[in-house]
């Protein structure tokens, strides 16, 4: 490589070529410069943009956060107080005033009660013109998510889809008697979409059951039934009859299971010449039993899914935005970094285009340096 670029400086016409590119090039120094600025700090003012947009977005997301975070906050201490209040009223009717007991479960109810007038003025709500008000005051409806973990919800969640895949799998076998097996939609067999089917049923029942209890509050709908006590009986005792019904359904269905595993293995069994033996009996009448109250005890646990549903919504809300704030964050670093990064390639742009032209250069200077200094002796 460095004989042929020797062999190329050898000639004279390239010589002049590169000569002339170079003095060009010094010539139009001061445009390029120009258009090396311009197109460096374009690009660097529209990172910029971006990430003030995106600090923007990420600033926004971790108010809400804080906002939810103060409302899971808000959702533990309201019980609470009413609890607290009480305790501290009967504690002054007994000893009165003056005892030490009391005077510390009133400072304790203040602190309790301070701090949850901070959590409810953190929504922008303020209490002193809502009390001042000779309007009644109207209920505040803040944003909150229940105090249970992530991780429980998680947990359950995970638990109950163990229970619910081992629910599959006593239910695929006798399902598959019942409608066959040569019946496919998008190429998954029917009775796999029959026992999802039972599965996804007992959970919606289930659901349904615990909002009428009142357990869970996901669907406001139901709180209309606070008045209607019949309605909500009536849904309670229906949503009970259905669970038992899916529950010896399946009880029946696991039992229809462990049957038809029996007949093969004798079939098997009468093929093979071996006669059952009593020992073999015995232990498949104890499957059998344990499948039924398998089956049977299942769409039980599977109702109390909803639990679950519910401090993983509300509680994942709370977190999704702790992640959509620090991915925000993250991004406006990255973009920043970025953005310094193209400052930096800019100074390095214009270092190495001067560094082509160096010559011409170096000979500007020191014809200005002898100019100088003749106009110095001059004067």
């Amino acid at each position: 490589m460095v004989e042929a670029l020797q062999a190329w400086l050898s000639d004279w016409k390239h010589l002049a070529f590169l000569a002339g590119a170079i003095v060009l090039l010094y010539l139009a120094r001061d445009a390029a410069h120009r258009l090396l600025r311009a197109a460096f700090l374009l690009a660097a003012r529209t990172l910029r943009l971006v990430e003030r947009w995106i600090g923007f977005g990420a600033v926004a997301a971790n108010v809400r956060y804080e906002r939810l975070s103060a409302g899971m906050k808000e959702a533990e201490l309201q019980p609470r107080l009413p609890d607290e209040m009480r305790d501290v009223q009967r504690l002054f009717d007994r000893k009165g005033p003056d005892d030490p007991q009391v005077q510390n479960g009133l400072e304790r109810l203040g602190a309790h009660v301070a701090e949850h007038r901070e959590v409810i003025q953190s929504y922008g709500v303020q209490l002193q013109t809502i009390q001042a008000s000779p309007v009644p005051p109207r209920d505040v409806k803040l944003g909150h998510s229940t105090g249970i973990g992530l991780a429980f919800a998680i947990v359950l969640i995970l638990a109950v889809g163990i229970a619910g895949w081992l629910n599959f799998a006593l239910l695929e076998r006798p399902i598959a008697e019942v409608v066959g097996d040569s019946y496919r939609i998008m190429g998954v067999p029917i009775y796999r979409l029959a026992a999802l089917a039972i599965i996804v049923l007992e959970v919606a029942v289930g659901i349904v059951l615990l909002e009428a209890l009142g357990v869970t509050t996901m669907f406001p709908q139901f709180e209309r039934l606070e008045q209607k006590k019949g309605l909500r009986l009536a849904i309670i005792i229906v949503m009970t009859t259905a669970l038992v019904v899916l529950a010896l359904i399946e009880a029946a269905l696991a039992l229809t299971r462990d049957e038809i595993s029996r007949l093969e293995r004798e079939l098997l069994g009468t093929l093979a010449g071996a006669a059952p033996s009593e020992a073999g009996e015995a232990a498949g009448a104890m499957a059998r039993y344990a499948q039924a109250a398998f089956g049977l005890i299942i769409p039980f646990a599977l109702a109390f899914l909803g639990f679950a549903i519910e401090a993983l919504i509300r509680n994942g809300r709370v977190v999704l935005q702790l992640l959509l704030g620090f991915i925000l964050e993250s991004l406006s670093f990255a973009v920043r970094l970025l953005r310094f990064l193209v400052e930096g390639l800019l100074a390095v742009a214009l270092a190495a285009y001067d560094l082509v032209i160096f010559l011409p250069l170096v000979i500007e200077r020191l014809v200005r340096a002898l100019l100088s200094s003749r106009t110095v002796r001059s004067s």
